[in-house]
């Protein structure tokens, strides 16, 4: 965790659609298509066990990530200004761990549901929130804290 140093400019990345609701839409629509032309998940790859081993990684992670926000003091809104430049806790393994934790929930409800349609939906949700979310955080973390962010995007990967 790095502080932002008092003159920097604090708008945010303009990220107004809340990433969460990307995910969903995307679940949504995945139920709809189950409903039109129901696919199952494939080997019987689906119920509560497998999906319940999914959400306890996913929300492991999100707790790991979450206690790095609030020990930095920083929002963890996308909306919203950044304050510090997280690096430390799943920070150093990748870029974005809640993206990671939202990509597995749709998995999870791909599995609950045994709806392959979720799951085959889930890239598209990645490929939206990268182009439209993560580019633009990327950006204003750029312009936010310069050369220590570039040298943190050469270490560690956006993914995984």
């Amino acid at each position: 965790m790095t502080a932002l140093p008092q003159d920097e400019d604090r708008h945010g990345p303009g990220v107004r659609l809340h990433p969460p609701l990307i995910f969903g839409i995307s679940i949504l629509c995945g139920i709809g298509l189950d409903n039109l032309y129901p696919l199952a998940m494939p080997y019987g790859f689906h119920g509560t066990v497998y999906g319940g081993i999914i959400i306890m990684i996913a929300f492991a992670i999100g707790m790991w990530a979450l206690l790095e926000f609030n020990r930095a003091g920083t929002d963890v809104r996308a909306d919203n200004p950044d304050s510090a430049l997280l690096v430390s806790g799943p920070y150093r393994f990748t870029r974005n761990p809640l993206y990671i934790v939202l990509t597995l929930v749709q998995i999870t409800a791909a599995v609950w549901l045994d709806s392959l349609w979720v799951l085959l939906l889930t890239p598209m949700s990645v490929i939206i929130i990268s182009r439209y979310a993560i580019r633009r955080e990327e950006r204003y973390l750029e312009k936010l804290f310069g050369q220590q962010y570039l040298e943190y995007k050469q270490r560690v990967r956006r993914w995984l």
